[in-house]
């Protein structure tokens, strides 16, 4: 009996330490992690305190959801937890919905199940795809616009003349990358896109991979869950795909002061919003270019049509506290940008742009002393005089890969050279 008694006092002494171990080790976690590299989901944040919380019980509701998120190594427990129900067979059913031109969802109707059963039958009429908590965007292959914007491209190369490289980047979507091909069959290839528009080229014109590097670093948060852009990192792996093919080093990330801007949900989140969606928004993290940078931005008074500008930042940090936190890549989009740096650099580059550039612009920095940043869809000068009195040596087409669908685009760059 003594022995029994004394094996129990064991037990229970090695369980209250282990309780107090780990209450210990929560206690100092680390507490300032926003976002889980293993669910790729926003982390919960330290409930602020008011009575009216308190008294309506969300005070600790918040809490608890927040002491779970930061639960000592949470991230190793969640892959192991991950790992055993692998073992198990077990696999929680998909959540998907296919949402119409107009809004509507494709399939009548049936239930999300049906939806996404049809879809997969390739009995589609939507362009956007929810898959449990991230909104994509599908893309149909148009080979007589690929080879219209291939064309475009060749046209602005054969103006601006001999003097002048240009580079043609097209950015994959989201959807290209799935390892559901049941999904990822209701769009079409990118890469066989991508490679079609290429080979349309003149040899003039450099072709910059950049679907290579984004597929190598899929695991990682490369592109919105609730926004059709690609995140600062993704534009930073497709940066380094551009430097190889313009001859320059990529600068190393860590190199870049990092922030974050949390509670992201972009423009594709309000399209048919879901609940899972909607509780699970992004985070946008931007990168402090390591040179100094000077924005100065031109736009049009939309009544007198009179150029004016201001002083912009290549890293807008005032969109941080505000919904289109997207704005913190140059402050969104303009008809044109012009930076100065202080990079050991003579190199003068212009980048025509849809807002796919907005984030992978701030990774030029170290390399040109200046850049021009061109929307043709807010620009309405001439382009080849933009390049030639300022002695702009390169010219980069930078546009996600459904531009190359959008003729209102491709013609509003053929007038700039006009």
């Amino acid at each position: 009996m003594n022995n029994k008694k004394y094996l129990s006092t064991i037990n229970v002494c090695i369980f209250l330490s282990l309780i107090y171990i780990i209450a210990i080790l929560n206690i100092t976690a680390p507490k300032d992690k926003t976002i889980s590299e293993v669910e790729n989901r926003t982390l919960a944040q330290k409930p602020v305190f008011s009575m009216e919380r308190l008294l309506s019980g969300k005070y600790f509701r918040d809490f608890e959801d927040y002491f779970a998120d930061h639960f000592f190594d949470r991230e190793s427990l969640v892959k192991v937890s991950k790992k055993l129900v692998s073992f198990k067979g077990i696999k929680r059913e998909d959540e998907a919905v296919l949402v119409g031109f107009e809004g509507q969802n494709a399939g009548g109707n049936e239930d999300t199940t049906d939806k996404a059963e049809n879809a997969a039958e390739g009995n589609t009429k939507g362009n956007l795809l929810i898959l449990n908590d991230t909104v994509m965007e599908l893309y149909k292959f148009k080979e007589d616009k690929a080879k219209m914007y291939a064309d475009m491209v060749n046209t602005v190369s054969g103006s601006m003349g001999d003097g002048v490289k240009v580079y043609s980047l097209l950015a994959p979507i989201q959807i290209e990358f799935l390892n559901n091909e049941k999904y990822k069959n209701l769009s079409d290839s990118q890469h066989d896109a991508i490679e079609f528009v290429n080979d349309n080229f003149s040899d003039s014109i450099a072709a910059v991979d950049a679907y290579t590097p984004i597929k190598e670093h899929i695991g990682e948060y490369v592109y919105y869950r609730t926004d059709h852009h690609w995140t600062a990192l993704g534009a930073y792996y497709a940066y380094t795909g551009f430097a190889k093919q313009a001859g320059f080093e990529a600068v190393p990330l860590s190199d870049y002061k990092m922030g974050e801007a949390t509670g992201f949900l972009g423009h594709l989140s309000t399209v048919n919003p879901t609940e899972r969606v909607s509780n699970n928004p992004d985070t946008v993290a931007y990168y402090t270019p390591p040179v100094m940078t000077e924005l100065k931005v031109f736009y049009y008074d939309k009544e007198t049509g009179e150029k004016k500008s201001y002083t912009g930042k290549v890293i807008n940090k005032t969109y941080v506290d505000l919904d289109q936190k997207y704005g913190v890549f140059l402050g969104g989009d303009f008809a044109l940008g012009v930076i100065n740096t202080n990079a050991k650099s003579d190199r003068k580059i212009m980048v025509i742009k849809d807002s796919y550039g907005n984030a992978f612009i701030p990774f030029l920095t170290p390399h040109y002393k200046e850049i021009y940043v061109v929307d043709p869809r807010h620009y309405k000068e001439n382009i080849v005089d933009l390049a030639k009195n300022n002695d702009i040596g390169e010219v980069l087409f930078l546009n996600y890969v459904l531009t190359t669908n959008f003729d209102s685009f491709m013609n509003s760059v053929l007038n700039l050279i006009k």
